[in-house]
């Protein structure tokens, strides 16, 4: 197995570091979602996009939608349908698909006015930010080679067959 070098080993535990402060703060949104209203609680990058949280407490979703009066939009096609089936305002474009694998999108078009949102759980978020914590963890607990098993003793030179630290059969 490859040693890193002191600068790379101390690069790798802020990184670290830093992955579970930003896991820490994505299991706390996601406990909160459930309480936070969409519509009231969200953050503002400009007049024409959001951020907020939508959520179930097992499912929580990140949020992005750019109308602050009629989004996050969940469902089909707004509109006034007359009495002939005609729609007002006429639809240009719509493109949708529903909960796939925890991405939900809606993108409506008319001729005046753009509606989209995009959902996504944040198990992805959780998985990304939890996988160097998991390698990290891995490689500090898998004894070293030459090394006792139980309590990580040098068993360089050693014969006779047991470890004088914890007294473990080698």
């Amino acid at each position: 197995m490859r040693e890193f070098s002191e600068k790379h080993r101390r690069a790798i535990n802020v990184a670290t570091i830093i992955s579970l402060l930003l896991l820490g703060c994505i299991l706390v949104l996601g406990a909160a979602a459930p309480w936070l209203n969409p519509w009231r609680h969200r953050l503002s990058l400009g007049s024409g996009f959001h951020i907020a949280l939508w959520g179930a407490p097992l499912n929580p979703r990140l949020v992005f939608f750019n109308d602050s009066d009629y989004g996050p939009y969940r469902g089909s096609i707004i509109g006034i349908v007359d009495d002939q089936g005609n729609m007002y305002p006429p639809l240009e474009r719509e493109i949708a698909f529903g909960d796939t694998l925890g991405i939900y999108y809606r993108y409506f078009r008319w001729s005046d006015a753009t509606l989209w949102t995009l959902m996504v759980t944040l198990w992805y978020p959780a998985i990304a930010f939890a996988v160097l914590p998991l390698l990290w963890w891995y490689r500090r607990a898998r004894p070293k080679p030459g090394c006792c098993r139980k309590c990580g003793y040098n068993l360089t030179g050693n014969v006779s067959g047991r470890c004088p630290e914890c007294g473990l059969e080698t």
